[in-house]
């Protein structure tokens, strides 16, 4: 499909049109023109029922109708405007250009469509936050799937490892070359869509960033064992033994920005998640059976105390559909995180997916499938779907001493290049 086909298609009928403008298997230049499309065929829609609507000279009748009934041309036009936000969420709106989707947002015919207007700016949105670090939502991924690859990173004790898949079925990983420096890697993130690898050494971490199918040195920190979690413009690692939260920013000088110090009451962190606008972080508590949980703003650094959560805040893991956010803790407990009209942080309960406790490293949500990653073992055929989430869900192990999972997907024309020649002779299929 092309700029200069578009009027051929404004013809169809509603159901024809919203078949094409979902299916992936049609080819377009760019997701602009299939927005464009869209608005042209609702526009001329509109006109039509506009101009087969009643004469001049009825108008004064209708304007004795009572106001709360609405007319025949009235509910016409409602219809259209829900079938425009029909359209628009089948297409892939999140591909299309920032210049393209601000025009469209201010077309008449969106401002009248709310459905319409509010996904047109989660799209804008999207696109202008800094804060989805390897994060691409459904409606960013490109028409040819075969195009999505990296849907995991895992770091292990020394090496790191790329996950991508080739199908829906078969996942392929690819072992990134090792560092003679990397003596024990403690974590591993993503930044900028770059991979960012801390390891530690005796007393103290170095951060080195994987790029141009090498290592390149970052910065070394005091301390080990740090929770990393990548917002906005940096780097956040969450340093127990200092009781501070280290602002590392890769892009700028000097890369260690500033020093966030921990609140009095907050002690023993153990897990962390990118929520929002803000940063939750999970601590022990006395009993093993509650955790605390403090809330750090980016960029205002401001603290909140978010109150308790039942169950472990060890080996707590997070995952997001789209602006949804859950957290999973390894007993099972699937729950969501909820900001407040208030601004204070909620977390509601909704399944067990399993019942012991295992170790949990990562989580995902892909293609309506949860994948969980661990170093316990656990039978799959143990978990199940949850409905309005996900219709089921793939557990991955790993014997091997596992230090996180990071969950990344991104459109493989802006990193598989990145990582050609790498040797992969290790390479294992899931």
């Amino acid at each position: 499909m092309t700029a200069d086909k578009m009027h051929l298609f404004c013809v169809l009928k509603f159901r024809d049109l919203l078949s094409i403008v979902k299916d992936d298997r049609i080819r377009v230049e760019s997701e602009d023109i299939v927005l464009r499309l869209i608005f042209l065929w609702a526009e001329k829609l509109n006109n039509q029922e506009g101009n087969s609507g009643a004469s001049e000279d009825e108008s004064p009748k209708r304007r004795k109708v009572d106001s709360n009934v609405p007319c025949k041309e009235e509910n016409e036009l409602n219809e259209n405007i829900f079938e425009l936000s029909q359209l628009i969420r089948a297409s892939r709106y999140g591909l299309a250009s920032i210049e393209c989707l601000r025009e469209l947002s201010k077309h008449h015919l969106c401002q009248k469509d709310e459905i319409a207007k509010l996904v047109i700016t989660e799209a804008i949105n999207y696109k202008l936050d800094r804060n989805t670090h390897g994060y691409y939502p459904p409606f960013t991924y490109p028409r040819n799937t075969g195009l999505l690859c990296f849907v995991g990173v895992l770091a292990d004790k020394d090496q790191v490892s790329v996950l991508y898949p080739e199908t829906n079925y078969y996942w392929k990983w690819l072992r990134l070359p090792r560092c003679p420096l990397h003596a024990q890697i403690i974590n591993v993130t993503l930044f900028d869509n770059e991979i960012y690898i801390i390891s530690s050494t005796d007393n103290e971490s170095i951060i080195f960033v994987f790029r141009d199918k090498k290592y390149i040195f970052v910065l070394d920190l005091p301390n080990k064992n740090f929770i990393v979690v990548a917002k906005g413009n940096c780097i956040y690692a969450i340093d127990g033994t200092s009781r501070s939260v280290k602002c590392v920013s890769p892009r700028e000088t000097p890369v260690l920005h500033s020093e966030i110090k921990f609140p009095d009451m907050m002690k023993n962190p153990e897990s962390a998640l990118d929520f929002d606008k803000s940063i939750l972080i999970f601590c022990s508590a006395d009993s093993d059976e509650r955790s605390t949980v403090f809330s750090l703003d980016v960029p205002e650094h401001k603290w909140t105390d978010c109150g308790n959560l039942e169950g472990s805040a060890k080996n707590l893991v997070g995952f997001r559909i789209e602006t949804n956010y859950f957290i999973l803790q390894r007993d099972g407990s699937l729950s969501q995180v909820l900001r407040k009209h208030d601004d204070s942080i909620d977390f509601i309960f909704i399944q067990r997916l399993w019942s012991i406790q295992i170790a949990l490293r990562g989580a995902f949500i892909y293609r309506d499938i949860l994948y969980v990653f661990s170093n316990t073992p656990l039978k799959s055929s143990s978990l199940y779907g949850v409905s309005g989430l996900f219709w089921r869900a793939e557990y991955w192990y790993q014997e091997r001493e596992v230090r996180n999972f990071v969950p990344f997907l991104m459109p493989s024309k802006y990193k598989r290049p990145e990582f050609s020649g790498v040797d992969d002779s290790e390479s294992e299929d899931d």
